[in-house]
């Protein structure tokens, strides 16, 4: 990075140099004083040389993120995920509604749509009861069975733990979508993401951005989250 600002530089320099020298040999001798005049030309072209160079820089920011997302993955042994989650003790519930995501089962991030998976699953709201995602699977740290995995931190993937579990909270929203149980607190990612369809996406970060919702029935509501191998399945279920 420091030698493509470094080489950025240089460029910019050597092209003043080059209007500079041009525009003091437009000067007559005769001048007193000779003064550097630049066009718009040629200011126009210092500007789009200037917009070409902050582009590359840009790219070259990003490919250096996701290089480093990728590094980190890799060197993640791929432990196994937590086993699927079964669903939980239904007997009096009735099924409100589904819905399913795919994601790889085969790589690090697998490993923390399982734990957020099974921390979601079975879990129980009384009427009026708030559920906080970001509370309930508890702070990503590997003490708490969280991995390496790319995230989205200001429009860039970059390495850290606990990626993957928006998706795990995108398919419950979806889910609450397809339900009709609104959100209290919901946020977009900040860019697009391949298992859920826009605008059904819900992202969480730290304590600060969270899935919040409230059963706003007058009996109990229940989530199921089963991650089973490579397919992610919540459900709200509602006391009979």
């Amino acid at each position: 990075m420091k030698k493509a600002v470094r080489s950025g530089l240089l460029a910019i320099l050597f092209v003043l140099t080059v209007f500079t020298t041009a525009a003091l040999r437009a000067v007559p001798a005769h001048a007193e004083e000779p003064q550097v005049i630049l066009t718009q030309e040629q200011i126009d072209q210092i500007a789009q040389i200037l917009y070409e160079q902050s582009l590359q820089q840009q790219a070259a920011r990003e490919e250096a993120a996701r290089q480093a997302a990728a590094a980190a993955a890799a060197a993640t042994p791929v432990t196994p995920a937590a086993a699927a989650a079964s669903i939980p003790d239904t007997n009096g519930y009735s099924l409100l509604g589904t819905y399913s995501t795919n994601y790889n089962a085969g790589i690090p991030r697998a490993t923390n749509v399982s734990v957020a998976a099974n921390r979601i699953n079975g879990y129980v709201l009384k009427p009026g009861d708030i559920f906080s995602f970001t509370t309930v699977i508890l702070p990503r740290t590997t003490a708490n069975g969280y991995v390496s995995a790319p995230v989205i931190v200001n429009k860039e993937f970059v390495p850290g733990l606990g990626g993957g579990i928006c998706q795990v909270s995108s398919t419950l929203y979806a889910c609450m979508l397809t339900c009709g149980v609104p959100a209290l607190e919901r946020h977009p990612h900040s860019l697009p993401v391949s298992y859920i369809p826009k605008g059904m996406d819900a992202t969480i970060s730290g304590t600060a951005v969270d899935l919040k919702f409230a059963n706003p029935y007058d009996r109990p509501l229940m989530i199921s989250a089963n991650p089973d191998n490579g397919k992610l399945t919540v459900g709200l279920w509602l006391k009979n």
